[in-house]
């Protein structure tokens, strides 16, 4: 479940992650080797969220676009899953910023615009699929039976390549439960970079436009992602829908 941010973790806890949110890297660790700019061509830097945060006037997203400055909880499995997430997918994650920040400078109010709800369902609980169009389609279809369990070697030997990209997914990742979903992104194309791709095709507004883009899918059902996938646990209707 891990395996796309690891290089991340590795830079910022190399052996030492015990899973104790007390341990939690510190900003001033977080941002060794993050080298990065954002759309605003500002220098992006993560920044420690207490009593001492700058730029209180703006919002998350203004904050980071207009100063490069992502705050930070201290020791918060949230937060510091979406600094792995900057770290791993740098481009995605300012493309997005970008996004937002054009969509609040439209907005007339405080509410968020139908892009900006989709983007932060992305962001949050997002999960991509890499695979053939007959395989994307058993997703879109919900034949839960033909996608985890017919097609098992084609997830074991990367035919079908999923990459969690929401933070949020992380932190549930931590402690699996019955129920778990995610919302993935089908990609039906060969991709060398993810990161470069995505960020391409959100800024040109290629991608993540429409809810019905990001599809449900019981992460659990994916091969080796839960210890009992049995015929009993992929009989379980109330999960796989």
């Amino acid at each position: 479940m891990f395996q796309p941010i690891k290089p991340a973790l590795s830079d910022v806890m190399p052996e030492t992650w015990q899973g104790n949110a007390g341990m939690l890297p510190s900003c001033e660790t977080l941002n060794k080797g993050f080298l990065f700019q954002n759309h605003n061509q500002k220098p992006l830097k993560f920044v420690c969220q207490d009593n001492n945060l700058p730029y209180l006037s703006l919002g998350y997203e203004q904050r980071i676009f207009e100063h490069g400055l992502i705050a930070t909880r201290k020791n918060n499995w949230h937060d510091f899953f979406n600094a792995m997430v900057w770290k791993t997918f740098p481009r995605t994650k300012s493309a997005i910023n970008a996004i937002h920040s054009q969509e609040i400078e439209k907005q007339s109010d405080s509410l968020r615009s139908n892009r900006r709800d989709i983007l932060t369902l992305f962001d949050e609980c997002g999960i991509i699929v890499i695979a053939e169009e007959n395989v994307t389609q058993l997703i879109k279809n919900h034949h839960w039976h033909d996608l985890f369990i017919k097609n098992r070697q084609h997830w074991l030997d990367g035919t079908i390549k999923v990459i969690t990209f929401g933070h949020a997914m992380y932190e549930k990742y931590l402690t699996p439960y019955i129920g778990m979903t995610a919302k993935a992104l089908l990609v039906s194309q060969k991709v060398d970079n993810i990161d470069k791709f995505l960020a391409t095709k959100i800024i040109n507004d290629e991608c993540l436009i429409q809810k019905r883009e990001l599809l449900p899918l019981p992460v659990l059902g994916i091969p080796n992602w839960y210890e009992a996938q049995n015929e009993a646990f992929y009989a379980n209707k109330k999960y796989f829908r």
